[in-house]
């Protein structure tokens, strides 16, 4: 089971997706997790209810992700980094995630 993260531009089209699977989402929320210093993706924590990240709060979760990376183990770091490279691609303004 995966958080499905569909990234979409202003039309609401879908450009990109990134799964979460358990591993990486058990990895980012370990026991260490600072939900007062990753406010925009602590929301991401609660892995059965739907998220919407609105298109202000996308650089907030890239600079978050940023900073989370390098507190990961290196076999995570790979998968963030290609989320913080959809995330980065300026056609980006929404991002909903669903469990599926």
């Amino acid at each position: 089971m995966a958080l499905d993260c569909y990234l979409k531009d202003r039309t609401a089209v879908v450009v990109s997706h990134f799964p979460i699977d358990e591993f990486l989402h058990r990895g980012i929320f370990s026991k260490n997790f600072q939900p007062m210093t990753f406010p925009i993706l602590a929301r991401l924590k609660d892995y059965y209810n739907d998220h919407f990240i609105q298109a202000n709060e996308i650089p907030l979760l890239i600079t978050e992700f940023q900073l989370l990376k390098p507190q990961l183990p290196a076999q995570l770091q790979h998968p963030i980094t290609e989320f913080i490279d959809l995330l980065s691609d300026d056609r980006i303004c929404a991002m909903e995630c669903f469990c599926d």
